[in-house]
């Protein structure tokens, strides 16, 4: 596919390699234009501000792909937080995937599987190659504010089982990465605004964190993405993962027997800026053994970190072998895994993007994954009221834009319910006055969003169940009855999506039952 070798390329050229850059445009800008032609950045990572359209984003990716051609000869990487769930980036026209969650709670490893071929096949008709997913991270902290649902549980078997069969169905597309490595489910900080610390030892993290990337790596996962973490057990001086040498060479490497691509998680997280700064953190992971740096937003940042890399180049502080060692396994993966076609259009990809397939296969997934953990179904939506707010970004990482409403689609879809929509994080005002507005039903129905994080929803919760009917459907994390231990009939659905909402109608209208089994433990 590629006429280059690294014999070719400049020190410019191999240090673009380097950069997984981000930028806020939905086709090609200032920024994207000058990262590639004058900084030689080699790597694209997109979010939903890239993406208005499934043909919007085809022909971003054509015109971002024939820019590096015409620059350097080298095909870009172009990356995607495709996770599925409430980590989603295309959602306007393509498939709505279900989250990990929700895919361990159908209970199916081959839902997992048909999940990730079908994301994967889409993902490479629109242009996409590699996509940042999925988590293994195993959740068993309840109180985790950035991984959650995006995890498959909290139960190594179940994340190891069902990550592996989506990588397996990923990988008949495009590269799957397996994320956040060593683990990021046992922590209470999020690392976009603080750097977490696991405490544990080497022995403990060997028996559960480390297992689903081992597993992983078994069965021939093509990337592995680093965390922002402090394991005192695995790094040195205090380290966050992604700087340390002895975790990403010694561990992933020389250990574990990785030799696929290593990328950072976003060097832009307070985990590394704060103590570290974007450009320092750059040079250090690619001296602890990472191949490609993610930058996502900042052009200032990262047109730092490439020049600081050229500078400790020069300083001889930082050896032309090392970069040597990274660019040639990235142009191996590339010219492996890459094949464009840039004559192509959208139309020729149509059929596979806007499947009605894939969308009756994924909502069938989120049916099967709605769990009944305690309590009774709501049978009769006589004198009912329910009570819902719109979703919003928990952490950085979900880009909610909001625009999916419980609230608007049950009043039109069940209009005999009477509905009352609330913030978020309530006010103690607001839940004064919804209690006292749900005294005049015989029946209360509330759809709770992570009220592990906004814990003014426990204090609803609690309340509502004094009454004489309550019923509790957590929209997200599944954690309320962790944290509200006597709630009369609780209903999980682990993602507040379009495929979610419609599953919980159906649920109200008494159309399904609640099959799915919850993968964390209550």
């Amino acid at each position: 596919m590629m006429n280059k070798t690294i014999k070719d390329l400049s020190l410019e050229e191999k240090i673009g390699q380097l950069i997984v850059f981000g930028f806020d445009a939905l086709d090609l800008n200032d920024h994207a234009i000058d990262l590639i032609k004058t900084y030689k950045a080699g790597n694209v990572i997109l979010f939903a501000r890239n993406v208005e359209s499934p043909k919007q984003l085809f022909q971003l990716n054509q015109n971002l792909q024939k820019l590096a051609l015409q620059t350097h000869g080298i095909p870009l990487f172009i990356c995607i937080d495709q996770e599925g769930g409430m980590v989603t980036r295309i959602k306007n026209g393509a498939t709505y995937f279900p989250g990990a969650m929700t895919l361990a709670a159908s209970q199916k490893p081959k839902h997992s599987y048909i999940s990730g071929m079908l994301m994967g096949e889409e993902l490479k008709a629109l242009g996409i190659n590699m996509n940042l997913a999925p988590s293994l991270d195993v959740n068993n902290n309840p109180h985790n504010p950035v991984i959650g649902v995006r995890s498959f549980g909290d139960d190594v078997e179940t994340v190891s089982k069902f990550g592996i069969e989506n990588i397996r169905g990923l990988q008949e597309n495009v590269i799957a990465t397996a994320k956040h490595f060593p683990g990021h489910g046992d922590t209470s900080v999020d690392s976009h605004l603080a750097l977490p610390k696991i405490d544990k030892d080497f022995d403990a993290l060997n028996a559960l964190e480390l297992v689903p990337f081992k597993r992983a790596i078994e069965h021939g996962v093509k990337a592995i993405m680093s965390s922002h973490i402090n394991f005192p057990a695995i790094t040195e001086k205090g380290l966050p993962t992604t700087l340390s040498y002895q975790c990403m060479s010694g561990l992933l490497r020389q250990t574990l027997g990785f030799s696929g691509l290593i990328i950072t998680d976003c060097m832009q997280m307070k985990a590394i800026q704060k103590d570290y700064t974007t450009k320092k953190g750059t040079f250090m992971a690619i001296q602890a053994g990472v191949d490609m740096v993610c930058i996502s937003h900042a052009k200032d940042l990262q047109v730092e970190a490439i020049n600081y890399l050229k500078e400790q180049v020069e300083n001889q502080q930082l050896s032309v072998e090392v970069i040597d060692e990274r660019v040639e396994r990235i142009l191996a993966f590339k010219d492996k895994h890459i094949a464009l076609d840039l004559n192509s259009t959208y139309e020729d990809v149509a059929g596979l993007v806007e499947n009605e397939a894939s969308k009756e296969f994924t909502l069938s997934v989120v049916r099967d994954a709605l769990t009944l953990v305690k309590g009774q179904t709501i049978t009769s939506l006589d004198q009912t009221l329910l009570i819902a707010s719109e979703p919003i970004s928990t952490s950085i990482a979900d880009e909610d834009d909001g625009k999916d409403s419980i609230i608007k689609s049950v009043k039109k879809a069940c209009p005999s319910i009477d509905t009352y929509k609330v913030s978020v994080g309530l006010s103690d005002q607001e839940i004064d006055e919804v209690v006292e507005k749900a005294k005049d039903y015989k029946q209360v129905i509330f759809c709770s969003y992570n009220a592990n994080i906004y814990q003014n929803q426990q204090r609803l919760i609690k309340e509502l169940n004094k009454m004489e009917n309550p019923h509790i459907i957590a929209m997200r994390n599944p954690y309320d009855s962790y944290f509200v231990k006597d709630i009369k009939n609780l209903v999980l659905l682990y993602e507040y999506t379009p495929n979610s909402i419609q599953v919980l109608i159906e649920y109200l209208k008494g159309q399904i039952k609640p099959q799915g089994r919850c993968p964390v433990s209550l």
